[in-house]
């Protein structure tokens, strides 16, 4: 009886040493999106003294170095995801709202979702390159909206009000903003203005920003890039069938 009980005892420790390790696993899986690579900083959190210098010196090593990391993030291939295909179809409906080119845009959302994946591939990926600039500037225009309000403004604040553990809470709200959905919102955002006031020009922007007239342009580009490929395409095969049936090449 005391052999059976050991062993129980000794079964029930190692089913609980097997459970205690499966979380940190599954923790490790669901890490997703863009983090920003600190092992090279020059710069680390000072938490035995915690002061206002240290806290605005890695402040900007941050955010600057997080910068040229994201640029590179957001230049890897955009896996499939319904909500990136949702802000493509809403960036082509807003260029069909903003200059009147509907029958453009309606072309730009079949090619882009429509018929088989293998298919489709190429012009997902035709959309998405042309793009990926404005993207990239969007996602840009968006950070530094939140390190001006969120971040800099806050560098004249004691440690006591502005402390480091805030300071990490902001710096992942950094990291997630580095997506190329938050590129495609502000490219909406872009052509949402372009409607309300079409006509207003800004010459004189102290900073580059997206242009809507850009977005159309290339949209307008690709599609009939796209439609002539396959209208080609298209022609290539209907001969091909035309000769297989008669045995001789159409002229």
């Amino acid at each position: 009886m005391k052999i059976s009980n050991k062993y129980l005892i000794g079964l029930a420790i190692m089913l609980l040493i097997s459970g205690c390790g499966q979380p940190a696993k599954e923790k490790k899986d669901q890490v997703t999106g863009f983090k920003t690579n600190r092992s090279s900083f020059l710069i680390t959190m000072d938490t035995v003294s915690p002061n206002k210098k240290n806290r605005n010196a890695l402040m900007d090593e941050f955010i600057i170095k997080s910068d040229v990391q994201c640029q590179h993030y957001l230049d890897r291939p955009l896996t499939k995801a319904k909500k990136e295909d949702g802000m493509y179809m809403k960036v082509f409906d807003a260029t069909s709202q903003a200059f009147g080119v509907k029958n453009i845009t309606d072309g730009a959302k079949i090619l882009y979702s429509g018929g088989d994946e293998d298919k489709n591939k190429d012009a997902r990926s035709a959309y998405e390159k042309v793009l990926s600039p404005e993207i990239k500037r969007g996602v840009e225009i968006a950070r530094e909206a939140y390190a001006r309000k969120n971040m800099y403004s806050k560098k004249y604040k004691l440690i006591e009000s502005y402390t480091n553990e805030m300071l990490e809470h902001d710096m992942q709200n950094y990291d997630k903003l580095c997506s190329h959905e938050v590129g495609l919102i502000e490219i909406n955002k872009a052509l949402k203005k372009r409607q309300k006031r079409p006509k207003k020009v800004t010459p004189f922007s102290p900073k580059v920003v997206i242009d809507p007239v850009t977005i159309e342009n290339k949209v307008e580009a690709v599609t009939e890039k796209i439609e002539a490929e396959k209208e080609t395409e298209s022609n290539v095969t209907s001969e091909a069938e035309d000769i297989n049936e008669t045995g001789d090449p159409v002229f």
